[in-house]
This record gives C-alpha cells, sequence and structure tokens, in this order.
C-alpha cells in the first residue's frame, strides 16, 4: 500500500478527535478525551500496488497509569483482498522466414488476474533490422508504425481469465535479416499495477533463409569438322514454381549460311540424347516446382563451308514466367576441312562440399569450383597449334589455372593468360607440338563463387 493517508471523524458521547500523524505506512494519534461510552472513527486511505490479500492491524493501549481491564480486544485486523488484471504477452510465428517475402507474427494478450483491464491496452513491437512494417491488424485493436515501432492500442476490456483478439502484424523481410532475427514486443497499461508488469514481455526468435533462386549452366565450347554436328548439354534447377522456356540466338563469324541449332528434352539427365530424345525439338514451356531439374542439349550444326576456325557463339537463354532471364554461352569452332576435330568436354566440381565433376551442380557463396576442359582429337590426323580459351563464370572470382598430364604426342602446355586472383576474366592456355588422332588430355582452373 502506497499512498498512506488518515483522519479522525465521527466523535460520540464526548469524546473528541485528536491530530492524526502519518510517517510512511503508520498512523498514530492520541486521543485526550475519551469518555466512558465515548467513540472516535478513524478513517485510513491508501493505493493497493499489487493483487495479494492485505492485513491492516490496528492497536489501542491505555494511557499511563490506568489499567485496561479488558485488554484482550485492544487489537483487530481487516483482511483484504486486493482484486487487479494482470496482463501478459505472447508472441508467435510459424515455420522459417525467407528474404525477400513478407513473415507474420501473432500476438496475443491475456489477463491472468483477478480483474478485468480497464482503460487502454497497448501493445508495442520494436522491429529489429532487417524487419520492415508491413501491416499490423486485430478485431478492437487500432494499429500504426513510426519507423521500426509498431504499436497497437485497445479500449476493450480483457476479463479475468480471458484473452484479447489476437493482433496479425506482417513484416516484410529484408537479406540483413539472414540468419536470424530476435524480435520483442511489450503489453502495457489497461490498469495493470506495476507489481504485475514481470510477464508483459515477449520475444521470438526467427530463422531467416535466403530466397530460392533458379539456375541454369553450364557454359560450353567445342570443336567440329564441317559437315558435323556438336552437342551441349545444359541443366535448369528450379528453386521455385512457375513455367520456364528455353530458346537460342547465334551469331557466326565469319557469317556462312548453314548454322542451326536444335533444342531437345533430355529427359534421363545422363547429357546424350538416347533413343526417342533426339526425334522431337524441345517447344513451349516446361512447368517447373522447387527441385525440379529440366535437361535439355542443344544440337548445333556445322555447314560444309565453314573455313578453318569460323565460331557459332551461341546464347541459349531460360526465361522463367516471362520475367527472369538466364542466359548461358556455347561457342562451337570449325575445324580443318580435312578432318581435324578437335572436341572440349567440360565439368565441375565443388571442392569444398567434395563429390564427383559433372555438367551441372550446386554452390553456396565462397565455394571453391574445379572446372576441368578435356581436350580429344576425334579426326584421323594429327592437330597442331592448339590453343583453350575459357572465362570465368559469372558471379565466380578467379584462383588458380594448370595443365594437366599431357599426352604423348604433345610436348607442352602452358597457361599464357588467366586474371588476378580474386579478379574475373579469360584462362587461355597454349600447346606445344602435335595432338595424334585419338589423343585427349585436360586442364584445370578453379573459381571462388562470389559471396
Amino acid at each position: 500500500v502506497t499512498g498512506v493517508g488518515a483522519s479522525c471523524g465521527s466523535p460520540t458521547g464526548g469524546a473528541a478527535c485528536p491530530a492524526v500523524s502519518v510517517a510512511g505506512n503508520a498512523v498514530t494519534a492520541t486521543v485526550a478525551t475519551l469518555p466512558a461510552g465515548g467513540s472516535v472513527t478513524f478513517t485510513v486511505t491508501g493505493t493497493a500496488t499489487g493483487a495479494a490479500a492485505i492485513a491492516n492491524t490496528a492497536t489501542v493501549s491505555a494511557p499511563g497509569g490506568v489499567t485496561d481491564p479488558v485488554p484482550g480486544n485492544n487489537s483487530s485486523t481487516a483482511n483484504t483482498t486486493v482484486l487487479a488484471p494482470d496482463l501478459a504477452l505472447a508472441k508467435s510465428h510459424a515455420g522459417s522466414f525467407t528474404a525477400g517475402s513478407n513473415g507474420t507474427y501473432t500476438l496475443v494478450v491475456s489477463n491472468s488476474g483477478t480483474l478485468a483491464s480497464s482503460g487502454t491496452v497497448t501493445v508495442t513491437d520494436t522491429l529489429p533490422a532487417g524487419l520492415s512494417f508491413v501491416s499490423a491488424s486485430g478485431t478492437g485493436w487500432t494499429c500504426g508504425a513510426a519507423g521500426q515501432v509498431v504499436t497497437c492500442t485497445s479500449a476493450t476490456p480483457v476479463a479475468a481469465g480471458a484473452s484479447a483478439a489476437a493482433i496479425t502484424l506482417t513484416v516484410g523481410v529484408g537479406s540483413t535479416a539472414i540468419p536470424s532475427v530476435l524480435n520483442l514486443a511489450t503489453v502495457s497499461g489497461g490498469g495493470e499495477p506495476g507489481s504485475l508488469a514481470g510477464n508483459n514481455t515477449a520475444s521470438d526468435n526467427t530463422i531467416v533463409t535466403a530466397a530460392a533462386a533458379n539456375a541454369f549452366a553450364p557454359d560450353g565450347a567445342q570443336t567440329g569438322v564441317p559437315g558435323s554436328v556438336v552437342f551441349y548439354p545444359h541443366t535448369f534447377n528450379a528453386g521455385l514454381a512457375g513455367t520456364v522456356t528455353f530458346t537460342t540466338s547465334a551469331v557466326a563469324t565469319p557469317a556462312v549460311p548453314g548454322w542451326a541449332q536444335t533444342i531437345y528434352r533430355d529427359t534421363n539427365c545422363n547429357g546424350t540424347l538416347d533413343g526417342a530424345e533426339g526425334l522431337v525439338p524441345l517447344a513451349g514451356g516446361v512447368l517447373v516446382s522447387p527441385g525440379d531439374a529440366i535437361c535439355l542439349i542443344v544440337r548445333d550444326s556445322i555447314p560444309a563451308a565453314a573455313p578453318y576456325n569460323a565460331q557459332d557463339v551461341i546464347t541459349v537463354t531460360a526465361t522463367f514466367n516471362g520475367t527472369q532471364v538466364l542466359a548461358r554461352t556455347d561457342v562451337t569452332t570449325g575445324g580443318a576441312a580435312g578432318g581435324a576435330g578437335l572436341t572440349l568436354a567440360k565439368t565441375v566440381r565443388n571442392v569444398t562440399l567434395g563429390g564427383a565433376a559433372g555438367t551441372t551442380g550446386t554452390a553456396r557463396p565462397d565455394d571453391i569450383l574445379e572446372y576441368t576442359i578435356t581436350y580429344t582429337n576425334t579426326s584421323g590426323g594429327p592437330v597442331g597449334n592448339i590453343v583453350v580459351t575459357d572465362a570465368t563464370p559469372a558471379f565466380t572470382l578467379h584462383q588458380s589455372a594448370a595443365c594437366g598430364a599431357l599426352p604423348a604426342s604433345l610436348t607442352g602446355c602452358t597457361v599464357t593468360s588467366q586474371p588476378a586472383v580474386g579478379g574475373t576474366g579469360s584462362v587461355v592456355w597454349t600447346f606445344t607440338g602435335t595432338l595424334a588422332s585419338g589423343g585427349s588430355g585436360s586442364v584445370t582452373y578453379q573459381v571462388r563463387v562470389s559471396p
């Protein structure tokens, strides 16, 4: 009890009210005039600060030199049960939040006290960095936001033992919220005593993941003789649900007519056209769900009139839901008309995660990827003056390049050009000697996925 006050009044039987002294919660008074049969009444007031029962005891004592024949009735206790609301706040969400999307919190105010709330109940939620206010609502609640501070108020009483209508808080989730955010909210007001505010704060730790993404890979480069065809495998990995379509465009140098590209669906994703896979070109959109892999093969026909070292630069485009465009590049180089056909095959391996090399794969920021380019002479005679060129893929940083073991007919291999570590650009390997018919070797380079 605080703010204690006291007064004397209603004297009877010739009694007289004395001055009353209040010191803290102690009330004292000396009644100088109290005839037999007389009485005085003291009124004590104060403010209860909690919901516990209060026992208030008053005592009276006879003046010095006077003997009270019945001292057993010289004290009296009044017991008072204090009723008060005790507000509590609970905050929750479902699942994990995804960066770039909205997330939803649910806030519920309950009253575990012995009295309904009165006046205005206020819920305050200060959003952490990475979250932004979108909306907040609830039956009986008026909500708004100023910067990161969301405030909801309600004048609807919350009955003892009951809960108020839930507040639905929708937030925007930014990339800086990854990997998690801790969101705190408080409830106040409603006539709740300060001593009962210990359960007025709720926290919710929320896991935030990066947005799912689509991926399309790899680039390709091959050499073929005039009048032949080369094949380029590609894989579209779906991170989102929707429709993807595939197209090609090409620029030939010199502009010799007869280059032609056709896209086929590689249904078993083995990198070759098996059975009926090469009979009907892929046309129209393909419905995908998260986790789907759509494999395809681009067939490039080399015209019979293509001169030595003629090139066809093919852009293979995957268009997702009509808006997102992912593109890869295939480069076909014409070999010597006499039959010198140098073919290239490219694989990738995630060094950080381990595993085998393949034409497709997955990677995380800062993972090390190793690309292996295998060259093979499929012609009937030797091939000389071999130069292999590749470029660091988009969103990667160069780390190193190396020549593999040389086949017996080649006399040397040198990395004649490469970007600085952490840079981007072309990697060039130059060979000396000749590559015999059927001969094969490989070169490698490593990149780091950009953070």
